[in-house]
This record gives C-alpha cells, structure tokens and sequence, in this order.
C-alpha cells in the first residue's frame, strides 16, 4: 500500500471516521493506529521479527519520537518569549488573561485530594452514511456501553464492562464488543477537555505544534484570542456560592489544528465547569495528508538518530542487528513519490472533507470540592465523493462513591515481551492497547472441537482469554491507554456473549434523548453561534477542478467546472464556480458568500445557471444522474436557465436538517432544450439519442422556500420512519405556492426487509411549467418514461421487499404514481411499473431492472445511488 494512504487515515481517526474506528471490536482492525506503529510494523520481505520482538520495536519507536519532539520543539525560554510577545493581542481583557492564568494552574496542578471513585459510565456512539447532501443518512453501526468503573490513586483503574453491544443493521453476524471505547472519567494527569482520541487523553504542558494546539497550553497566546463573557453565581449547600465566568476563546486564523469555542471556569479555583467548542475551520483531506507526509518526512530524519541510539541501547544486539537492518532495506526499496497523493487520486475523490460541528463538556462539584466530569457529546461528519457521514457521540457518567473507602486487587504485572519464559507464567498478561490484539500465547487441548472454539476466541480477543478461561469464568485484559499513560485492567465474562445480551443496557429502541440531557447540550451549543469565530483573516485563494465538478446532461453533455475558494475568516468563505458544457456552449457560473459553524449555513449567491425541475428526484445535476445519461443516453431530469441572486441558512440538527431561504430570479427556456450534438455511449455504440428537453416558460420571480428532513423512528434492527416536506411560494410573472411531503417507512419481518415510500404534492396559483412535477423514471414511477405525466400536483407509491440484511439485498418493487392537473385529481389512470434490484450497503449503491405495466410496457435498466433498503 502506498505510504500516503496513511495520512487521510490517521487525520479521520484524529477527526471523524477513525474516532468511529477506534472504537471497532478489539481483533477487527489490524493496522497500527499511532505513527510509531506504523514506522516499527512496515515489514518487508525479509522480516523476521515475531510479534514480541516487533512489539518492543514499537515502543522504543515511540519513546524516541517523543523525545525528538521534545528536542525540536526548542527550549522553553524560546516558546515563552513568543508567547509573551503574542499575548499583547491575545486578551480583550486583564481580567480574560487572569481567568486562563488561573485555569491554565488548575489544569497543570494535579489534585492529591482525591483518592478514589467508583462510577457508572453509559455510553452510545452512532455513524451513519448516505448520499444526499441535506437528506436522512441511514444508520451504519451504533455501539453501546455500560460499564463500572473503579480507581483508587494507589492501585490503578479497572474497569468492569456490565453491558456492551454492537448493531451492524445491514450485517448478518457481527463479532467483539465495544468496550475499548469507555471512556475514563478521571485519573491523575487526566486532560480537562474532552476529545474521542487519544491525543486529548493526558493534560501536556506546552503546546505542540505539530499537533492540535490546545487553547489552555502554555504558549497558546500565539494561536489564540481570549475575551470575557457571562457570568452566572450558583449557590449550593451551606450557602456557599460557585462564581462561574465565561471565556470565549477564538483562534487567531481558520486553521483545522486551532478551535473556537466557549468555556466557563470556576473563578476562585481556576477549575474548568463546562464548555463548548468546535474546530476553527474544516479539513481538506487532501490537502492536509499533503502537509502531513512532509512534516513526517521531516521528523523521520530529526529521529533517526534518537531511535538508532534508543534502540541500540533498549534491545538486544542480535535483534537490533536485525531491525537496523530491516529498516535499510525497506529505505532502499522506498519510492520517494509514494510519499505524495497522486494528482489524480486527489482530483477524483472529491469532495474529501471533515469537520467537528461541537463538542460539549460538563462537570460536576461531588463532596463540594471535587469537579469530575459528567456528560461528554460531540458531532462530527465526513463527506467523500457522493458519501456524507455524520458521527454522534455521548456519553455520562454518575458516581456512586467519591472519595470512599473501598478496596481494589492490584493490576497484574505486564510480562516482559522479550523474556523466554513469560509466556508460560499464568501470573502475567500481555500490555496491549486500545486498537490492538491481545495475545499471550497458545492454549492446550485435546479436543478438535474445543481447539476449533478457542482458535476463534484467540483471533478476536488474544489467546490470553483462552487460557484464563481454562480455569475461571472471567478473564483480565490490560491496556495501556492514552500513549501508555495509563494502565487499565478490564475484568471480563469468559461468554462474552453476556455482555451483548446484558440487561443493564438501554433498549435497543431507546432514543438518545431518553440516555442522555440533550437538552443541556443544546444550551451549551448555542454558544457556538455566527458570532463566535475567528478574526477576519483571508487565507490564499485554493483553484481546482475535479470529479465533483464535473457532470453530465442532455442539455449541457459534458459539463466542466473550476472552483476557486478562500477562506476569509469571521466565518466566511467565498466561492466562485465557472462552467461550459460542451454540447451547449453556454457559460454558466455563480458566485457564493457562505458563513458557516458547520452545523448551521447561511450562504448568499448571485448566478446564472442551468436549473433542474424536481431536483429532489432524479432532476439534480450531480453524479446520481450524470452516470446513466452518459451510459445509456437516458437523461432522467428536465431543465431551464436562471439567473438571480438568493439568500438561504442551512441547519443540521440532531434528527434531520432544515433549509430555507428567499431568492429573486428570472427563469427561461434553455435555448439549446434541441441539442442534437449531445454525446452518450449509447449514441455511439447504438445511434440512441436524448429526449427533447422541457420548454420553459419564461418569467421573473421573488419567492421564498424552504425543506425539512425528519428523522421521526429509528430502530437500528427495527422500525424506520423518515419524513421530509417541502414548499415554495413566490410571485412575478405568475403568483403560485407549492408544497410536498414524503415519507417513507421500513422495517425487518422475519427474514425479509420491507418498506414503503409514499408522497403527496400540490399547489395553489399559476404555476410555470418549470416548477411542475414530472412522474415516471428511475425515482418516480420505475420503468415508466421521464415526465410521462407532468402538471401542478401529483401522488406516488413505492413498494419493497428484500432480504433482511443489507449488505448484498436481492429486491423486488412495485410503483404506482400520477401527475397532472389538481382539477383533474383521480380522473386519469397512474402510471405503474415492477421490477428487481441488487442493492449494496443498505440501498446506498442499487441497480434494478424494472418492466412498465401501463402506459408504457418497456424494460428498463438503472444504476443509482440511495434506495430506501
């Protein structure tokens, strides 16, 4: 594999898709997940460490980094000076530089007060995955927790997992557990905000500037701005009085690496109470893997050295020979232009995007002077190519005992890796981490069917269940969490089965509002409004073309465009989109001022573009429709030009999505609705042509409109009811309102999976021909015609049944619809049409052949993205 698929990896784990990763099954994933595991388990063909030998590789690897990290960044005079010099700017306020002075102590001091909890953590974590842009993902997997957890400064942490399930909707078996991802609510040297990775993990004194700079570190002034806030008094027992005081924080410039965000301290103790906060600017993954495989090509000669003495000094002779040795050879072999992503990679999977739209923190006061954390959430999405995936996290914990007195067993000794002999001591298990095998050694046995059990036991979980379980009915597990800060010991069931099926986990219906104070949540996340950003700082302007921007039609054919974008700070980014198809000839482009927080968008646009009717079927001009109008010349929308200018606000909430907004257009025929140049495949191979395009009626409007997406049941292995309305007024040339609503309902019966999508519309006024409904096509009526009817109302019905579990579905449909006049509603017989499909994860990729059984009685073949199962 090419070294720089690496990078886009570890930036999704540090951001979205990989913090969805780390908590997969222990056993089902198999690459390192720190650079240090990466650099010491590239083998080559002549590798012959085992698993031990490459296992101390790793940490001396890692020990060496760190402390070549520490020698590059400089001494600390150096780092104080420019902090010092930055923080002229860096405070509205003497009294914003004494609240992070004080908050900054606070995190550094470590609390010797405490001497032990005993808490309960609940924990959900949901990734989902869809193709539409503002539409209802369908749920990918969902893990759930519930665990105790027990600390005592002078012994350690264990943690006892009371229920842990994963839900896998489209698969059909689904192995391991989800207890590597319970979170540890406190321990010494624990850092005060909350981040699902491990980076976050242990409070660090300086800033790094090689990784996400923390806005409390030392040294931070030079990334940051701070001003003071609200403030609210909270009174509690004894009459004792809690003096909070917010610190809005704001970085500097839009970077990905910096955040903006609102933090509320304790000002007589400097204890951080709870907060919100997001990235300052969402990643370009290309972009920033780019960046990122410089960086380690740098910091891999900064550490040659380090490591080589590390090494030589840690490892025994003969296999230092052999690693040093292995080492040249795989920098022998290296091709330096693996190390960059190819142009074409790059400009083919676009978009390629993440962002973290919030994270909030609470904290709770427990016997009046220890603050421990109390609720956890974050929100997070990832968008590659046609694929959008949101992340949700939450978690909560309560604590039954604060400072008491209870007893706990000490954590048993890790072995060394590279003794002879400790794999035979029963007293001793191996130190693994968070995302890696646990393995101690073989198990013994005479029986083939017992040895076939524990073989799959050893893959998943490590050979050490095997062997524990041979004389107990649980089993220890040791982690080292959070880069070998802290040592964790799990006490697990031998069945691991029990923890799936555990009663103390919520329903599987349980709706995160029923678990977790969303409510609470959502208080803390308005503060992450428009106004909470980063100063106005204009970012050079980015200019590409790619995948993403280019598609295909009956009117325009081959339409290609170049984007230029800069990020100018404040929150906004302006765009602008060039574009010439060229069967038409016709230049189109538009002009875009967005402001965003990521989970809201409010965006102003001039353009003058083609247009699509119905965009919300198969009308809108993206990749969806653009594939089979050049594979087989079937063109499912219809099209008109506009120019005009529009002012929308786009939000993402929780359950669903609403946009809405205000434009004024003029609207007209597209001169070339009679394009004959217009190329397809099919044209090529079969002399098949287009149909001929809609005829507009021209006009000027000023209206508004707007689209709500509901998420109303979701039932991971169960029921699913999603909702989306939409509506559009506006006057001119002709005075007309319009609006629909569809819905679609699905869920498993016994072996198979059903579902049902209905829709209704209509409209009041003069409505133009272009803002008509079309029936018949892929989305509509399958196997029917685009537009075999067309008028200011319509109603469908679409219905499907397939195999339960959707990985691989075999699906057989039937549709029923009408379009036309509202005065002739019923008078005129629908439209109809059978067929099969094959569907590929969960719907979001389908091909279907369907048969027309009136008007039209064809076959007809389609390949698409997103089908309700």
């Amino acid at each position: 594999m090419r070294r720089f698929a690496a990078s886009p990896l570890s930036l999704s784990v540090t951001l979205v898709i990989g913090v969805a990763l780390s908590a997969l099954p222990v056993g089902a994933q198999q690459r390192p997940s720190s650079r240090a595991g990466r650099d010491s388990t590239r083998r080559t063909p002549a590798d012959t460490l085992t698993r031990d030998q490459r296992a101390a590789v790793r940490e001396a690897t890692r020990d060496a980094r760190a402390i070549s990290r520490r020698l590059s960044a400089g001494d600390s005079a150096t780092r104080a000076a420019l902090a010092d010099a930055a923080a002229a700017t860096a405070f509205a306020s003497p009294e914003a530089r004494t609240i992070l002075l004080k908050a900054r102590e606070a995190r550094e001091r470590q609390d010797s007060a405490l001497r032990s909890y005993r808490a309960t953590t609940t924990q959900r974590m949901s990734v989902s995955m869809g193709a539409r842009k503002l539409g209802l993902e369908k749920l990918l997997f969902r893990g759930d927790n519930v665990a105790e957890i027990s600390w005592r400064r002078d012994v350690g942490v264990w943690i006892k997992p009371q229920g842990s399930r994963l839900m896998v909707p489209m698969a059909s078996d689904v192995h391991g557990d989800m207890v590597s991802a319970i979170s540890i609510p406190y321990f010494p040297g624990r850092e005060q905000l909350w981040f699902p990775s491990s980076d976050f993990g242990v409070a660090k004194t300086d800033v790094d500037e090689r990784d996400i700079i923390h806005p409390l570190a030392r040294g931070a002034e030079r990334w940051y701005r701070y001003e003071t806030g609200d403030s609210v008094d909270i009174r509690i027992a004894n009459d004792r009085v809690i003096h909070l005081r917010e610190l809005r924080i704001t970085a500097r410039k839009p970077e990905w690496r910096t955040f903006v965000g609102s933090f509320w301290f304790d000002i007589d103790g400097g204890q951080l109470v709870r907060a919100a906060y997001r990235m300052a600017a969402e990643i370009d993954i290309w972009s920033v893997a780019n960046e990122e495989t410089a960086r380690e090509l740098m910091e891999d000669r900064e550490l040659a050295p380090v490591r080589d003495s590390i090494l030589r000094a840690r490892l025994p002779r003969d296999l230092y020979v052999r690693d040093s040795t292995r080492r040249a050879q795989a920098a022998a072999r290296r091709d330096p232009d693996e190390d960059e992503v190819p142009r074409w990679v790059a400009a083919t999977f676009r978009p390629a995007k993440a962002r973290l739209d919030a994270i909030t923190v609470e904290y709770g006061l427990y016997q009046g002077k220890f603050w421990l954390p109390r609720a956890h959430s974050a929100t997070a999405s990832a968008d590659f190519m046609f694929m959008r995936v949101p992340f949700r996290m939450d978690e909560k914990f309560t604590y039954e005992s604060v400072d008491g007195d209870f007893t706990l067993p000490p954590l048993p000794p890790a072995r060394d890796r590279l003794a002879a002999d400790s794999s035979t001591n029963p007293a001793v298990v191996d130190v693994g981490g968070s995302n890696a095998q646990i393995s101690l050694g073989t198990g013994s046995g005479n029986d083939r069917r017992r040895q076939r059990r524990d073989s799959v036991q050893a893959a998943v979980y490590g050979s050490a269940k095997v062997r524990q379980c041979e004389k107990d009915t649980t089993w220890t597990r040791i982690e080292n969490r959070y880069e070998g800060a802290v040592r964790v010991a799990y006490e697990l069931p031998c069945d691991m089965k029990r923890l799936s099926e555990s009663p103390t986990l919520p329903s599987e219906t349980a709706g995160d509002g029923e678990l977790f104070d969303l409510r609470s949540q959502e208080e803390l996340v308005k503060a992450l409004g428009l106004s909470l950003q980063t100063p106005w700082a204009p970012q050079m302007p980015k200019v590409r073309i790619g995948s993403d921007l280019m598609r295909y039609n009956r009117v325009e054919g081959l339409s290609v465009g170049v984007e230029a974008t800069q990020t100018l700070g404040a929150g906004f980014t302006a765009r602008a989109v060039g574009r010439i198809g060229h069967a038409d000839l016709h230049a189109n482009g538009e002009f875009s001022l967005a402001r965003s927080t990521g989970a809201r968008t409010v965006t102003a646009s001039m353009y003058h573009r083609l247009s699509a009717l119905n965009p919300e079927w198969a009308g809108a001009l993206s990749l969806g429709p653009s594939l089979p109008a050049f594979l087989y010349g079937r063109d499912e929308g219809f099209y008109y030009r506009a120019m005009g200018v529009s002012l929308r606000e786009q939000r993402e909430q929780r359950r669903g999505a609403l946009e809405y907004g205000l434009f004024v257009e003029r609207q007209w025929t597209a001169g070339d609705s009679d394009v004959v140049n217009t190329f397809s495949l099919a044209r090529a191979l079969g002399g098949r042509r287009f149909g001929i395009n809609l005829a507009a009626e021209p006009g000027a409007y000023a209206g508004v409109s707007g689209t709500v997406t509901r998420l109303f049941i979701e039932q991971p292995r169960g029921l699913r009811l999603t909702g989306i309305a939409r509506a559009e007024a506006a006057t001119g040339t002709f005075e007309y309102a319009r609006g629909s609503i569809e819905s679609t309902i699905s869920r498993p019966l016994g072996p198979t999976a059903v579902a049902l999508t209905g829709a209704i519309g209509s409209s009041m006024g003069r409505v133009p021909a272009q803002r008509s409904w079309m029936v018949g096509g892929l989305r509509t009526v399958r196997g029917q015609l685009p537009g075999t009817q067309g008028g200011d109302a319509y109603w469908l019905t679409r219905a499907e049944v397939g195999t339960r579990f959707g990985a691989f579905r075999p699906v057989t449909f039937f549709d029923i619809g009408w379009a036309g006049s509202r005065k002739t509603f019923g008078q005129i017989q629908p439209q109809r049409g059978a067929g099969i499909g094959l569907g590929l994860l969960d719907g979001l990729l389908r091909f279907d052949i369907a048969k027309g059984l009136y008007p039209f009685k064809g076959w007809r073949s389609d390949f698409y993205l997103e089908a309700p199962i």
